[in-house]
């Protein structure tokens, strides 16, 4: 729920005039590049323009990963090899000696007495270098890949995504639509630097399978607003998205299934409930559990990953704390008294645990949980029932989990989804379990959030081997 600051101070701007002492020796004028890694293991460049004048230096500080907009450093100072500056508006400071031998400044950036490893050098890095992965799929493709527009059903927003086919246009593909994980996702679902729809995309259409990828909305090209999205508004998309492949001619009409990836899930299983233009549905860390649930899961990861070693009885009095303001969320349908009534239990939950509020004042955190937690998008995410729409699903489904997921409990979930199933008079049902695999399906050592953005595993082949090999006997099945 808390976000390290060191990962959105670029969402702040200020415009307070540098200053600086001289050091004559050495001119660091220009632009000096530099990566660090925030809480979720993700890497994020800086880049850090200096510019000399009577007084010593001035700077800029932007991340080119997350804004182009800048921040002004408050103060610059360069003597005797050591360069110092700081943005007083988010606390932050860095100190690093001049390394000659490598020509860069080793140092650390400095905020609310986190101390984060950040050596800057004049060597630009580009995105793609520093975001690559092993599985990234690499051209030449040996299938056809398309950039796609298509309308939504109820408020003619346009859509952005790519399909993708094997390369024979003689032929009608059957087809899975990804769905993306909570949070506005790109195409790819691009996360910690792994992107991995692209990854499935790529091993599917191989396979002769055709796969449409997404932006949701508001992300790349895709309009509307992501957040004022319902879980319903964006099951409204996938339908769209579906008379939009019937109408192609390179697409079996009848063989179009659905891929959800966590959230993505329960958007999938609003879509096929009821729906007879769903052949196939693929749950990929799905919740068979009220989604409440599952933000608690990722409320206990990201206290883990902001303090790691936390004590679990602390992580447990936090979330007992919280449960009256989960249960406001789930609940309350006036708008103006959710605002009203959750003040004062985001203001206790402050100052109960204040040492896990630290980064950012109190006001700070209330008004920031209100604004992204009473979102149309979140409340219908609080106040969705799996087993009520899973029920109605009829045709054959595949829910897949890792057993090291942390915030969706592979059997606990696999359970759920499976008996919600069933008792819906659904006998297709098939339930695996990976063990040693995170929530991004990774193979993972510690499991935990903050270890994501170090692996270099995408998708662990297993799990992409076992989910291609079911739909392909799915559809293979059907003809």
């Amino acid at each position: 729920m808390q976000k390290h600051l060191l990962s959105i101070f670029c969402c702040l701007i200020i415009s307070i005039t540098g200053y600086a002492q001289n050091d004559n020796t050495h001119d660091i004028s220009g632009a000096w590049y530099g990566v660090f890694s925030n809480y979720m293991g993700e890497k994020q460049r800086l880049l850090i323009v200096l510019e000399r004048n009577k007084r010593g230096y001035v700077g800029q500080l932007k991340s080119p990963d997350k804004t182009q907009a800048s921040l002004t450093l408050d103060s610059v100072d360069y003597t005797a090899g050591v360069l110092r500056f700081r943005v007083n508006e988010i606390g932050l400071s860095y100190k690093g000696g001049w390394d000659a031998a490598n020509k860069r400044f080793n140092g650390f950036l400095l905020q609310s007495g986190d101390q984060v490893p950040l050596n800057i050098s004049k060597d630009e890095i580009s995105k793609e270098a520093l975001y690559r992965h092993p599985q990234d799929p690499q051209p030449p493709f040996n299938y056809r890949q398309e950039d796609v527009i298509f309308s939504t059903r109820d408020q003619d927003i346009a859509l952005a995504g790519t399909f993708t086919r094997p390369a024979d246009s003689t032929q009608r593909y059957p087809v899975v639509i990804l769905l993306s994980d909570g949070g506005p996702q790109d195409r790819n679902s691009e996360m910690v630097g792994h992107r991995p729809f692209s990854v499935i995309a790529d091993q599917l259409t191989k396979a002769g399978i055709a796969v449409l990828r997404c932006d949701d909305r508001g992300v790349g090209g895709s309009g509307g607003n992501y957040d004022d999205a319902t879980l319903e508004d964006q099951a409204n998309d996938v339908r769209a998205a579906i008379s939009y492949l019937q109408q192609r001619k390179d697409v079996d009409p009848a063989q179009i299934g659905l891929l959800g990836h966590g959230k993505g899930m329960a958007v999938a299983a609003i879509a096929a409930a009821d729906n007879d233009s769903v052949a196939f549905m693929v749950s990929m860390a799905g919740s068979g559990l009220p989604l409440r649930q599952q933000q608690e899961g990722y409320l206990v990861q990201t206290l883990a990953a902001i303090q790691p070693g936390i004590p679990d009885s602390t992580v447990q009095r936090f979330l007992k704390a919280a449960q009256p303001w989960f249960n406001l969320l789930a609940t309350e349908k006036d708008e103006d008294k959710l605002q009203e009534q959750g003040k004062p239990y985001l203001q206790a939950l402050y100052r109960q645990f204040s040492t896990l509020s630290l980064r950012m004042p109190e006001q700070v955190f209330v008004d920031g949980m209100l604004a992204v937690q009473t979102t149309p998008n979140m409340l219908s995410t609080f106040r969705f029932d799996p087993p009520a729409w899973l029920a109605r699903v009829k045709c054959p489904v595949l829910a897949l989990n890792g057993a090291k997921d942390l915030a969706v409990d592979a059997d606990l979930n696999l359970t759920a989804i499976q008996n919600a199933l069933l008792k819906g008079g659904n006998q297709q049902v098939t339930v695996r379990s990976f063990e040693g695999v995170n929530h991004l399906f990774q193979q993972c050592k510690t499991c935990v959030v903050s270890e994501y953005g170090t692996l270099d595993q995408t998708i662990d082949p297993a799990v992409l081997e076992f989910l291609t090999r079911w739909v392909v006997v799915i559809v293979n099945r059907a003809n």
